[in-house]
Formats: C-alpha cells, structure tokens, sequence
C-alpha cells in the first residue's frame, strides 16, 4: 500500500470503523491500516487476538501454523475457525478462512510450510509486529525477540524496530509479554490544575475544568530473556501481586519442563507429565524461599497438586478471551503510540485477579 493509498479514510472506512474512530481517532486508524503482523501458533489465545486485529482493521495478518487440526481440536471448540469437515487441513488456512469473513479488508495469509526454527532476521522484515503464542522453548523465544531488536526500519519519525509480543494460557491461568525496544517513545496526557466551581457574571456558578497537555514521553523495555531470568521479587504486601506470582511460577515450570524433557508436557501423557511437573515447581518455589531473606514474608507459598496441574494441562477458551483481549488492547495502544502499560500481565483465574507487573523495566 503505498502513500497515497494511505493518505486518508475512504468514507466507507469512515462508516466501517466509526466507533473506533472516536475512541482512538483517525490518525490511529490510519496506522493501523499500515500495520503489518505475524501471529505463530494458533489456538484459542491467538485467535482471539487475531479476530480483535482483524476487527480493528489491520492492513494484514500473516498465521503461522504447519499443524493440522484433530478430531480433538473440533470436539474441545478450539478455535471459531475449525469444524469436523476440515479435519487433517491446515490450522493455518483453515483460520484464514474463517477469519476473513470478519473483515475482507485485512489481507490474511497462511504459512504453513515454515517451521519456527526457519525463522531469520529476512522473514521478519515484513512485519511491524511478532506474536508468538502458546509455545515454551525458553531458546526460541528469546531467539525470535532477539530477532525482532536487530530488525530495524524507517518510518517517518526515523528507526524503529519490529515489536515482539508473546503469550500463553494455560488452564485457568495466562500472561501477555511485550518488549516496545530500548527507548519506546508514546504520547502521554496530562492534567494540570484542578476542576473547580467559579461564580460567572450573572451570579451563577461556572466550571473551571482542568487543562490537558499532550506530552511525547520515552520508556524502556526488556527483552523476554532478560525479564525471565531476573531475580523478581514481588512486594510481598500486595495481595494482588501474591495472586498473579502463581502464574508466573507456572510459567516459569513449564519453560524448564520443556528445557529438560525438549517437549511441553500435555494432557495425553498427564500420568507421567503432571508428577515431573510437580517436581519442577516445588524445587523452584523450595529455592527460593530458601533464598528469601525472610522466610515468614515469602510469597512462593504455592501449594500444588495433581488436580491443580492437570487442569494446567488444558486449554480454557474463558481465560483465553480475557488474555487475549488484553494482549490485542496493548497492540492497539502501540500502534496509536498511546501510553502503554507495564511489560507483563499475569491472570489468574481461580481468584479472578490480572494484573500489569514491570518486570526488569
């Protein structure tokens, strides 16, 4: 799409995203139609936030997927996308498919004959933005946001880089993870003075609102490795933060259990999955509470159990809709270049709790 194509809405867009358009404004539509993005994975979590992507008119979406869909994907409602007629075809072209009856303006494609190994800094200078979903080789991860960091382009406000997002759930549990690069520049709002009641000139009262100033602000943010193998210590008085700490020793179990056994442990072998798991977070949480300089305020008081980790073990389409819907809100924010929010968000879906945590940033 070249400038001139993007210069303006056309009116049919104008009535197409309407209601967008007065929450996030023209200009924010405008980039979005120049937003090029890379979804690898699909499942429940990745099409929620392609469906969210495709609905808020993003020029393309390619999904990365060599898979083929089971009898088990169609029985368990994995995706909108997939019924029993499409069994053995490609997850990938299956959801394209679907999805672009939502919005035949975005450009979908499907790539299923790549692995993510084969991905390399040439593949991701098409895209603007990296999402990666459901997958837990610690080295891949870091690999592809490595990747996105050297991969720089030039836009009309000089360099930037190709964004990298990540996510997961995994049974009532999930996290979102952003890095917008070293010195991610947005635009901040701010109130100065207070709104008060002033007498006018006819003697009735008068209100004084507050002046808002749009100020360009720059924050900083960590890579996926970086962020993971930090020594975190959450503020052990906030009940909220003690909450979501579960997920992130979940998250943190099922990358070393794929760094050990070099597979994700699944529902079909759970009989030999779950106990090693168990293993692997009751070490991790036994460590560092014995590293904690006061044991009665350690919050890695995680009781697990079978039932617990097996349930882990599933895929929750509920959690993924809060996930993803999340995750989508702070691609939109990035686009717009409205302020965005802390780099990891952690849910936790037995207390109903999610919350942005800054972590090594």
């Amino acid at each position: 799409m070249n400038s001139n194509q993007t210069s303006m809405l056309s009116d049919e867009e104008a009535t197409l995203y309407d209601r967008q358009i007065r929450l996030w404004g023209a200009d924010a539509q405008l980039k979005l139609r120049q937003t090029h993005l890379l979804l690898i994975n699909v499942n429940s979590l990745s099409i929620e936030v392609c469906k969210n992507l495709c609905l808020a008119g993003v020029a393309s979406i390619t999904i990365f997927d060599n898979t083929r869909v089971t009898s088990n994907d169609v029985e368990e409602n994995l995706t909108l996308t997939m019924s029993s007629t499409e069994v053995d075809e490609f997850k990938s072209v299956c959801t394209c498919r679907a999805l672009q009856m939502l919005n035949p303006r975005v450009h979908l494609v499907a790539e299923s004959t790549m692995t993510i190994d084969q991905i390399d800094e040439k593949y991701i200078e098409q895209f603007d933005y990296v999402c990666l979903f459901n997958y837990y080789n610690f080295k891949t991860i870091a690999n592809l946001n490595n990747l996105c960091r050297q991969r720089e382009q030039v836009d009309e406000n000089g360099k930037k880089q190709t964004y990298f997002f990540c996510a997961a759930t995994f049974g009532s549990y999930g996290f979102a993870f952003k890095d917008l690069g070293d010195k991610y520049d947005y635009l901040s709002e701010n109130s100065f003075g207070s709104e008060s009641l002033i007498r006018g000139e006819g003697g009735g009262n008068e209100s004084k609102k507050s002046e808002k100033v749009t100020t360009k602000s720059i924050r900083n943010y960590a890579t996926f490795e970086k962020a993971l193998t930090l020594d975190w210590k959450p503020n052990r008085r906030q009940a909220a933060t003690r909450s979501v700490v579960t997920t992130y020793n979940l998250l943190r179990g099922l990358l070393t259990f794929h760094e050990q056994y070099h597979r994700s442990p699944a529902l079909a072998t759970h009989d030999v999955d779950v106990p090693n798991l168990m293993i692997i977070l009751e070490q991790m949480t036994s460590s560092t509470a014995a590293a904690s300089s006061s044991s009665s305020n350690n919050v890695n008081n995680e009781k697990w159990n079978e039932e617990l980790l097996k349930d882990v073990l599933t895929d929750n389409n509920a959690v993924a809709s809060i996930v993803g819907g999340i995750m989508s809100h702070d691609i939109v924010k990035a686009i717009s270049k409205q302020e965005p929010k802390d780099n990891f968000f952690f849910f936790n879906g037995l207390s109903c709790v999610g919350l942005s945590i800054p972590i090594a940033c």
